[in-house]
């Protein structure tokens, strides 16, 4: 029924706000900490770069599908409330894994040349140690440019990755699929048949979630352009 439907369709995009929201406070966390450490050790930066570079090479649904296989036996015999905490903790360090890399490269570049710049020079003959420079440089209007850019491909990269995972994992297991992930996604793919001949339910279950999510895609898009331009 339509109610059912409309119920279906809140759901799955409270979802998707909470994943998006997870996903970015942790995601954000994790990439200035490791952006910051790769700046004030070169060697540990080096490591870093090789690790991302490698998880970056892996496609992401397959790194959230990866993550999911360790796992999907007890998301399947959990209970509803705590299989999807659970589903929601394994995408939201899948969704990091995957944004890790073009974030910790886009704080560390500009923070790595901030900090080679002549005017922190004065710093340093003033007895500053790297780590408080580096503090100092974090503040900068530059680097909080930076953030708002990197924050912004976050959210796009999770929401993409969140959708065509609940894509996936609905045409592979159907209603009753493991793990649990509501996702408009999985909404969009169990109403994939609107678009033929004979359907019972109208067309519009399939392009409204499409819609929407173009639209808050474009915004996410929007965002990230106007901080490269104030950039």
């Amino acid at each position: 029924s339509m109610d059912n439907y409309f119920g279906s369709l809140l759901r799955s995009f409270q979802e998707l706000s909470i994943t998006l929201v997870a996903t970015l406070v942790f995601a954000m966390v994790i990439s200035v900490l490791l952006g910051y450490t790769s700046v004030l050790s070169m060697r540990v930066g080096r490591g870093f770069s090789n690790i991302l570079n490698a998880v970056e090479s892996i496609p992401a649904i397959l790194v959230a599908l990866f993550c999911y296989a360790p796992v999907s036996g007890v998301l399947a015999r959990t209970a509803g409330s705590a299989s999807a905490l659970m589903s929601l903790f394994v995408f939201v360090l899948a969704a990091t894994a995957t944004t890790l890399p073009e974030a910790v490269r886009s704080i560390a570049i500009p923070l790595t040349d901030l900090y080679n710049r002549k005017y922190s020079l004065s710093f340093r003959s003033y007895g500053f140690t790297k780590s408080r420079i580096l503090v100092v440089l974090m503040k900068t209007e530059l680097m909080r440019d930076t953030l708002k850019r990197v924050a912004a491909g976050i959210l796009l990269k999770t929401l993409v990755l969140d959708c065509s995972f609940g894509f996936v994992i609905q045409v592979g297991f159907g209603s009753n699929g493991t793990p649990a992930h509501q996702s408009p996604g999985a909404l969009i793919a169990a109403y994939r048949g609107t678009l033929y001949e004979g359907s019972a339910n109208p067309s519009l279950y399939f392009w409204l979630p499409s819609i929407l999510l173009i639209a808050i895609s474009v915004a996410f898009l929007i965002m990230l352009n106007d901080n490269k331009e104030k950039a």
